[in-house]
């Protein structure tokens, strides 16, 4: 089975984040354990700027361009 992620962007890793953090807000409040909203959006705030700063820094990409495939089209 392969995986369609392309670790390099740093949309892929945005969407892959928030999903963790729904995922783990969700368990804990299937378990009885409150979670603050501030707590919750500060987190995904320290996530995006790591990101923002990684894609800053030419670690990550943020594809603005066409693919070569579709200029061609």
């Amino acid at each position: 089975m392969k995986l369609n992620f392309n670790h390099k962007s740093a949309g892929a890793w945005l969407t892959l984040s928030g999903a963790i953090i729904a995922a783990i807000t969700g368990v804990l409040s299937a378990l009885g354990v409150n979670i603050d909203n501030n707590t919750v959006a500060s987190v995904s705030g320290v996530i995006s700027a790591v990101i923002s700063a990684l894609t800053a820094f030419g670690i990550l990409t943020a594809p603005t361009d066409k693919k070569e495939e579709d200029e061609h089209e």
